[in-house]
């Protein structure tokens, strides 16, 4: 009987993949993904028929993989991350319902961009946040910058994902100027890119510094908000359980 796995497979590190996603991928026949993917976790599927598309083609990997499924194959469909964040989780679902098929299919979850980002520059994320995808592929520049300014209004800690493209230079100094009202110049913000991978950066910085900064698809920035502080050289968002009174 074939199964649909959606397995995510973290940051890159191999010991931050899930076990439950490691064993999905013991026990399917094919995995399917991006090639970047297929390098990260190689060591776990040497022995599996793997079947790699470029970016672009991510319709067409989800269908491939859903009708492999359909032909009774084990397959495990792939992402970093999360698969259900920025992720193929919500598409595959969506050719799932659009076709009216009904397969057997497990989303296993993983560790996110933001998480695995702001677990190396401390605990930025301790209190409410966002998160933020500059592409705009999918999405109208409109509509990013109008939700920047409605994060920066709101206070939140937020998490830039998909920075800067060769196509899309100077995006992110726009998104920033969104921002840049509600943020203090001094108000700590991390930058990481490659986190938990070779060539892993990481650096906090002042919001003002960004400005002249350059990034790249592989960069993770997260903006502090008025609650963040940088302790020990880690930035860290106080929740205000210091200002409880004890009873």
């Amino acid at each position: 009987m074939g199964k649909l796995y959606l397995v995510s497979i973290g940051p890159g590190a191999l010991d931050m993949i899930v076990p439950r996603a490691s064993e999905a991928l013991k026990n399917s026949d094919f995995i399917i993904g991006h090639q970047l993917y297929l390098d990260l976790i190689q060591s776990l599927i040497q022995k599996k028929e793997q079947i790699a598309s470029p970016w672009g083609q991510e319709v067409e990997r989800v269908d491939l993989s859903i009708k492999k499924a359909e032909e009774g194959k084990r397959v495990s469909l792939v992402s970093s991350g999360d698969i259900g964040v920025y992720a193929l989780g919500g598409l595959a679902l969506e050719r799932l319902g659009e076709n009216k098929q009904k397969i057997d299919f497990e989303i296993i979850p993983g560790v996110t961009s933001a998480n695995a980002c702001a677990s190396i520059l401390g605990a930025p994320l301790a209190h409410d946040f966002l998160t933020l995808s500059l592409s705009d592929l999918l999405v109208p520049r409109e509509t990013i910058l109008e939700r920047a300014e409605a994060g920066g209004k709101g206070g939140f800690v937020s998490v830039l994902y998909n920075v800067q493209s060769s196509k899309r230079k100077n995006f992110i100094y726009e998104v920033l100027e969104k921002f840049k009202p509600f943020r203090s110049p001094q108000t700590p913000c991390g930058v990481v890119s490659n986190a938990f991978r070779q060539n892993e950066k990481k650096q906090i910085v002042a919001f003002e510094d960004l400005f002249t900064m350059q990034f790249n698809m592989l960069t993770t920035i997260v903006l502090g908000n008025d609650a963040t502080r940088v302790i020990q050289n880690k930035m860290v968002t106080e929740r205000g359980y210091s200002n409880v009174p004890n009873k």
